[in-house]
């Protein structure tokens, strides 16, 4: 069993969830290296407080922490926590032995297991912004990101299967508020078993998040994307946490390019789907400001014959038709192109337009799609 505890550890560090291009690119980024080990760099907005790095809780346990704030404070956003532990769930042979669930019990390979049932990645989510983040966070909701959850599954599976193992993962985010802040954590979780062994484990294989005012969200949502879409690990770094596993078929390698793969699918099926939508709303709204042109030519020209009135109210009306402003329910509000009717938002608060009939966009890619109002 200790074999299969290290083979689900060497996953840890092999996520990175989507990356939004569109949110990404509104802030300038700059390049933060772990400072602890040089084991992982992500990109992060330029001027924000950041501190973290590599936290060993044991040799085989890596936790890859970031905690970073904005400038004015209005943006506290982390990624990983070395308090989250490595479970076991519980059985016959764990309530035999006079185990309760919650108790911490000693690991074979020096740290300490968490007895306790396997909690989805929604529910893993709420447990941990109720515990760490917030204990009065209200207006929860979320859910299970089906496309990436589909997505792992599938790649992780043939692996996991080829090794004898049997593995459930699952990816999912929420949202809620925390007194006057909106709050979001997203989270991979991920359950396995070996063939014949009495012990069953999960991870938390992922999670990060923020707590923002609610007039800083969208910067908030594009910094969290970007934090988690440029998450990379140095592969020298990466080669040697292999071998101190005992990973001697490269299958660390193997899962983690299988990881990656997925996210990265997962990212441009987003960026897809917003360019397709851009494009589409930006056809029809070129259409719309033609004929408006024309009608305000034809209205100024009636004007100036008749009363040499001013020439401008066409100029005047596409100006004010080039943004406005949406909110969802959780009062996160963003600045968006005024020509598209249905703007919606997900779980971590970045809006994106509506289909071309005015429906949410995919549901694969969220677990809360909100129509801004």
């Amino acid at each position: 069993m200790r074999h299969l505890a290290l083979r689900i550890l060497s996953l840890l560090p092999l996520f990175a969830a989507c990356t939004v291009a569109a949110a990404v690119a509104a802030a300038p980024l700059v390049r933060w290296q772990d400072p602890a080990e040089g084991a992982f760099s992500v990109y992060l907005p330029s001027g924000w407080q950041v501190t973290g790095g590599t936290v060993r809780t044991t040799k085989i346990e890596p936790h890859y922490v970031i905690r970073a704030k904005s400038p004015d404070g209005g943006v506290e956003m982390f990624m990983d926590d070395p308090r989250i532990a490595i479970h076991q769930v519980p059985s016959a042979m764990t309530q035999r032995m006079g185990m309760r669930e919650g108790q911490a019990i000693p690991a074979a390979w020096g740290g300490k297991l968490l007895l306790e049932r396997y909690r989805p990645a929604p529910l893993a989510a709420a447990d941990y912004a109720r515990r760490a983040l917030c204990p009065s966070a209200s207006m929860m909701r979320g859910g299970i990101i089906p496309g990436q959850t589909q997505s792992l599954a599938q790649s992780l599976g043939p692996i996991e299967q080829a090794q004898g193992k049997s593995v459930h993962i699952d990816v999912g985010e929420v949202s809620f508020k925390c007194g006057n802040r909106d709050g979001y954590v997203y989270a991979v979780t991920m359950q396995a078993s070996q063939a014949g062994a009495p012990i069953s484990l999960w991870i938390i294989y992922r999670m990060a998040g923020y707590l923002a005012a609610p007039a800083d969200t969208a910067a908030a949502a594009s910094a969290m994307h970007a934090m988690l879409g440029s998450f990379q690990l140095d592969q020298a770094w990466l080669q040697r946490f292999s071998r101190e596993l005992g990973d001697t078929t490269g299958n660390v390698i193997r899962e983690s390019n299988a990881v990656t793969q997925s996210t990265i699918a997962r990212a441009k099926e987003q960026d897809a789907t917003m360019a397709a939508q851009n494009a589409a709303w930006k056809k029809n709204s070129d259409a719309t400001f033609k004929a408006i042109d024309k009608t305000s030519q034809a209205i100024t020209g009636s004007s100036n014959a008749g009363s040499g009135g001013s020439a401008g109210n066409g100029h005047n009306y596409n100006a004010q038709l080039g943004t406005k402003s949406v909110c969802d329910d959780l009062d996160r509000c963003q600045t968006v192109d005024a020509s598209v009717d249905a703007w919606y938002s997900d779980c971590s608060g970045t809006f994106y337009p509506g289909t071309s009939t005015g429906g949410a966009p995919p549901a694969s890619t969220s677990a809360c799609w909100s129509k801004g109002h």
